[in-house]
């Protein structure tokens, strides 16, 4: 996908299983509004095949538009509207059936937990309800495939909890839901599956499990000895004569490294700490996360 002479996806093969939750990782300018904006049909890919719910969206995109639904980052509502007067405006666009349009509005209100709203006008609305409300549109029309574009941005950490709830009732259901995201600790909790976009590129893609245990580099080792007295050399010295040890960074009377065995062998580590009588103030190791991942794979550094 080009615009102009940038480059905005570049060679990108992406397959999304029916039923996953697939979320779609990485900064800001990564690319991810684009790939979602040729999935819902809104912009056409300098060259390649998409398929959204086994439908070749460029070749047939009327009969895709009715198997899927598209939210964007942004979204403007009609103020002067009530809740189920606005809910019920979109269902007709839809073409939602008058026998049906009633109970699809009230079973969209419940899965936002928004039932208690459902006369209010939408101008009274705070972000998040509007948020949600926006999300309850999308699901009028029983789609089988949700294209969400950064959802959950703006909302409070309440906010964050119910989205996640909603995201898992979805697939519950048995829906498909890839949505992006440039905060990834969030996405580990309701996704299935994830890719990690840099650059228009596709990083890594697969199973959250697969992804963590793929590409772990190993635990992060945190040692903090007593400053002074060339604590903080000799613990350097000690800890670059273990074949475990690697990437050792000095941060004040802290080192930090990876650490390549396994965690039952951390004990011996600490036993040699002490007895070479180097002051220990602590030692925790951590297992890498999706970000750690992501910082890595993607050149970033942490701070």
């Amino acid at each position: 996908m080009e615009y102009g002479d940038k480059v905005a996806i570049e060679n990108l093969s992406l397959e999304v299983e029916q039923g996953e939750v697939f979320g779609l990782i990485g900064p800001n300018g990564a690319g991810k509004t684009t790939l979602i904006r040729v999935l819902a049909t809104l912009l056409e890919p300098t060259f390649g095949n998409v398929r959204v719910a086994g439908i070749d969206v460029l070749a047939d995109p009327l009969s895709a538009h009715p198997r899927m639904a598209y939210m964007s980052d942004f979204f403007s509502l009609y103020e002067n509207m009530l809740v189920w007067e606005y809910l019920d405006h979109f269902a007709r666009c839809y073409g939602v059936e008058a026998d049906r349009r009633e109970r699809l509005i009230d079973e969209a209100l419940e899965l936002v937990s928004l039932e208690v709203r459902r006369d209010a006008e939408i101008s009274e609305l705070s972000r998040g309800m509007r948020q949600r409300i926006c999300f309850a549109k999308s699901l009028l029309h029983e789609p089988q495939v949700l294209l969400l574009d950064e959802p959950a941005s703006g909302l409070d950490p309440a906010g964050r909890v119910e989205f996640r709830e909603m995201i898992k009732s979805l697939h519950a259901m048995g829906r498909t839901v890839l949505i992006s995201s440039h905060i990834l600790t969030e996405m580990t909790e309701f996704c299935t599956s994830i890719g990690i976009l840099e650059q228009g590129q596709l990083l890594a893609s697969g199973k959250v499990g697969d992804i963590l245990s793929q590409l772990k580099s190993g635990l992060q080792l945190k040692i903090e000895t007593v400053a002074g007295d060339g604590n903080v050399q000799r613990l350097m010295d000690l800890l670059d004569a273990w074949d475990q040890t690697e990437q050792l960074v000095v941060e004040d009377s802290r080192i930090c490294c990876t650490w390549r065995g396994e965690r039952l062998e951390l004990p011996a580590l600490h036993r040699a700490i002490v007895e070479a009588n180097i002051p220990l103030i602590s030692l925790a190791a951590q297992e890498d996360d999706l970000e750690d991942i992501y910082m890595r794979i993607s050149g970033h550094k942490t701070s």
